[in-house]
């Protein structure tokens, strides 16, 4: 699809020019040949050479046609067909001696001067659309149309995908602001390393991306980058030294033919990478058939999800979520299922993290948040407003700007209460874009939707910043609720994240609670509410709706 792109911009081009040319010439023909023929158009005659500033005006058309579409070649181009129409327009001053064609010639000028500012502008625009801010590095954006520009001239080489790790813990531990300078010193470190053999890349978070050309020693370069980024980083804080240690993986991929396009050069070296960093061993993992397996049932399931959504294949379950010390159901937990033709079932946990790495993620946000609210909102108006509809957003998009926004836009066209809203949210959240994640947060929680937050205490942020998060509610992982009873570290441990959720003003909920004596432990410790098998399965909107209407009839 790219590569069809840059023939149809390639096309267009050559249109432009050709047709640039043929008006060059006809202005030439009516200047210089027929310069007196009169054109009778009914009582009165007009000159053809007054058809000068309509091929004029054409062609100055096609010269920005021509910039937008490349603003380097469009720029030489344009130079080009208005400079020889500037030249015709004074040759004919000079031999007619006669002005009449000077307004035409001052235009050509005009328009050149103003198509220069136009390339210009444009110039800078893709320069920072491609440029990450905080490095100066090429951004995704650049890596995918140097990508393309690299296969389209059947170039041959490898890339490098390059994840840093250690990078959100100093984020968190010292702020954004060290973050940032801690990206950039690694930059410089692989421009140092690379010395003009290869082109590297910001890609996201705490990833970079090299591309090397066939002709150098990839192995020893990507291996230098590793060593380099590796060593002991030191930042100074209000004048204290801090040192930062990074770890990093690199995976590598080929490019050895146009059959392939950027996007999946980048997965197959990401693929690479998560190899490198599972193993624990090899820094550097180079793309394989075993990895190539991987990619193609990452792939199927991509397929199965973007068909999913298409034939609403996709469907609802709700949990139900009840108070711990007199089991009134406080709301229900809205989860996704696939039901695809064929009985093929695909847990969530599997194609969630597949969709994570795309826009699907996008996709499939919007439909759960879209459909729980469309079935649910009668239950809600039915009990009162009292009972909560809980919703799982990524946190990809809770990151996005202008999230709460377009949240916001859904409650409102489905008529959905706000108040009995809640969105959950990880911790993970917070580490990347947290200032974006905040932003939205404090939108959402403006408007009366409430917002909880997954995987406490997971470890992606500071304790000093998990106090000041504006979440409503705390949910603790089914992997403490599991070894609760067998394992007293883990039930001082969960002791520990119940106080920290009131300490933060916060109400706290267990999940995967599937025995009776875990709920005993769960009260003694003065968790709020309960959401597990022991007191409800995962059900289907119907029964979730007589179980809503029962509990309200009887109050």
């Amino acid at each position: 699809m790219q590569l069809s792109n840059i023939r149809h911009k390639k096309a267009i081009m050559n249109i432009c020019i050709a047709c640039s040319f043929l008006l060059i010439m006809l202005n030439f023909v009516t200047s210089a040949k027929l310069r007196d023929v009169m054109l009778n158009i009914g009582n009165m005659q007009l000159p053809i050479t007054s058809l000068n500033g309509c091929i004029q005006v054409v062609l100055c058309l096609l010269c920005i046609i021509l910039v937008l579409i490349d603003s380097k070649k469009g720029m030489i181009w344009s130079c080009v067909f208005l400079g020889i129409s500037i030249f015709g327009s004074a040759r004919t001053i000079f031999v007619s001696k006669s002005l009449m064609t000077a307004p035409g010639t001052f235009n050509a000028i005009i328009f050149l001067i103003a198509i220069a500012l136009i390339a210009h502008q444009i110039k800078i625009s893709n320069r920072m659309a491609v440029t990450d801010s905080v490095t100066g590095l090429l951004n995704r954006y650049g890596f995918d149309r140097d990508m393309r520009k690299r296969i389209w001239l059947n170039e041959r080489g490898r890339v490098a995908f390059i994840h840093l790790e250690g990078f959100l813990a100093v984020n968190a531990n010292l702020g954004r602001k060290y973050g940032d300078e801690l990206l950039t010193i690694v930059a410089n470190r692989i421009r140092t390393v690379l010395d003009g053999r290869g082109d590297a890349y910001k890609i996201e978070g705490a990833e970079y991306a090299v591309i090397l050309p066939d002709r150098v020693n990839c192995d020893t370069i990507i291996a230098n980058i590793i060593k380099s980024v590796e060593e002991t980083i030191t930042l100074n804080k209000d004048g204290v030294p801090s040192n930062c240690y990074l770890t990093a993986f690199a995976g590598v991929a080929d490019f050895t033919d146009n059959s392939v396009d950027a996007d999946t050069i980048m997965k197959r070296a990401d693929i690479a990478m998560n190899y490198a960093l599972k193993s624990g061993k090899n820094k550097i993992s180079t793309f394989n058939d075993e990895m190539k397996e991987s990619i193609e049932s990452q792939l199927r399931i991509e397929r199965l999800v973007k068909d999913s959504l298409r034939n609403n294949w996709f469907y609802l379950v709700y949990q139900p979520q009840y108070t711990m010390f007199d089991r009134r159901l406080r709301g229900f937990e809205t989860l996704i299922r696939m039901n695809a033709p064929g009985g093929v079932k695909i847990p969530p946990s599997e194609f969630i993290s597949i969709a994570e790495l795309s826009d699907l993620i996008f996709d499939i946000d919007s439909f759960v948040l879209e459909t729980a609210m469309r079935e649910f909102r009668e239950v809600c108006y039915s009990s009162g407003n009292t009972i909560t509809l809980a919703v799982n957003i990524s946190a990809k998009n809770i990151a996005r700007p202008g999230f709460a926004e377009k949240l916001l836009e859904v409650v409102k066209d489905t008529g959905f209460p706000p108040e009995c809203l809640e969105i959950e949210i990880t911790e993970y959240s917070f580490a990347e874009e947290g200032n974006y994640t905040l932003e939205n947060i404090r939108k959402l929680r403006d408007n009366q939707i409430m917002i909880a937050l997954d995987d406490f205490g997971t470890g992606y942020t500071a304790l000093e910043q998990l106090m000041k998060l504006p979440v409503n509610l705390v949910k603790i992982d089914k992997s403490l609720i599991d070894n609760l009873i067998r394992n007293e570290m883990n039930m001082d441990f969960v002791k520990s994240v119940i106080y920290m959720g009131h300490l933060m003003d916060a109400e706290v909920i267990a999940e995967g609670v599937e025995y009776e004596n875990q709920v005993e432990c769960l009260r003694e410790l003065d968790c709020d509410f309960i959401q597990g098998f022991v007191w409800g399965k995962p059900m289907e909107y119907d029964e979730a709706r007589e179980l809503s209407n029962e509990v309200y009839d009887r109050s």
